[in-house]
């Protein structure tokens, strides 16, 4: 039974989890995570590399990852989807191998770790969480630079905006105004992902929000788009490593804000910090 707290902050371009994994989890990203043990290391490979004991570990769009855990707090970081932030943490931590990176005794880790397990263990309004993780983290602005990269933050944009609808890579590409070719290719280049790898992980956090909101699992599936409950546990296991319900578990003790993240209909979703059920 999960009695530990946890916090889930959804924003437009990253995302934080604090709390407890208990579990061993194998999971495939779809976006660069920087796994972050706050009060215990942790062991972590990715693509069947021996497991590497630490507290920071900085994991790439797209692979295999297991984590071991110690019974300890941990924080994801889901970082941005551009890949800015982990061009720019890979920069400041070591090298392991398939773009794995770890860091450990170092001045940097110290600080991300004592400001991000002060967020869990001693929170702050919810309103200013996002400027505390940005500074912990020292991220970089998430805006696009270039051609490239300004035409899928825009496509990102749109499927945030329409995530419960199954519209076409055509779609999108129209819109981006160029061929689906070439928006497969960009959008690959940029993420590390398939774009419809990143709408259905876009998905999970809006099933998650809708059953906190008392929304069953299969309603929530349905609801966020997926065809059926089957399809969405799958997903959600292979990109979180996680069991869905686990998360109807976790939900009594779990509080969900959310930053803009979120659209239903078209439409964003913004909730006042503290209202959550």
């Amino acid at each position: 039974m999960i009695k530990s707290p946890m916090q889930l902050h959804l924003w437009e371009h990253r995302s934080l989890f604090l709390g407890l994994i208990p579990e061993v989890v194998e999971f495939v990203p779809a976006c660069a995570w920087l796994l972050v043990g706050l009060n215990t290391p942790f062991e972590i490979s990715m693509n069947d590399s021996p497991r590497i004991k630490t507290h920071l570990a900085l994991v790439p769009a797209g692979g295999e990852v297991r984590y071991v855990p110690e019974d300890g707090i941990l924080a994801c970081c889901f970082l941005d989807v551009l890949s800015r932030d982990y061009q720019h943490l890979a920069k400041r931590m070591k090298p392991v191998l398939d773009g794995l990176y770890v860091l450990d005794n170092d001045l940097f880790a110290a600080q991300i770790i004592n400001n991000l397990r002060d967020l869990y263990f001693n929170p702050i309004e919810p309103t200013l969480v996002y400027e505390q993780f940005v500074k912990a983290l020292d991220l970089p602005s998430p805006e696009p630079e270039g051609q490239v990269q300004e035409s899928i933050a825009k496509v990102v944009n749109s499927v945030r905006l329409s995530a419960t609808e199954n519209l076409t890579n055509g779609h999108y590409a129209a819109e981006a105004g160029v061929s689906e070719e070439v928006l497969a290719r960009w959008f690959r280049q940029v993420t590390g992902l398939t774009l419809r790898r990143y709408r259905n992980w876009h998905r999970l956090f809006l099933a998650a929000w809708l059953m906190q909101q008392g929304v069953s699992l299969t309603e929530a599936a349905h609801e966020v788009g997926f065809s059926d409950a089957a399809h969405f546990n799958h997903v959600f296991g292979e990109m979180l490593g996680l069991k869905p319900s686990f998360i109807q578990r976790a939900m009594a003790v779990t509080r969900i804000y959310l930053g803009g993240m979120l659209a239903i209909d078209g439409m964003v979703m913004y909730q006042a910090e503290g209202n959550n059920p």
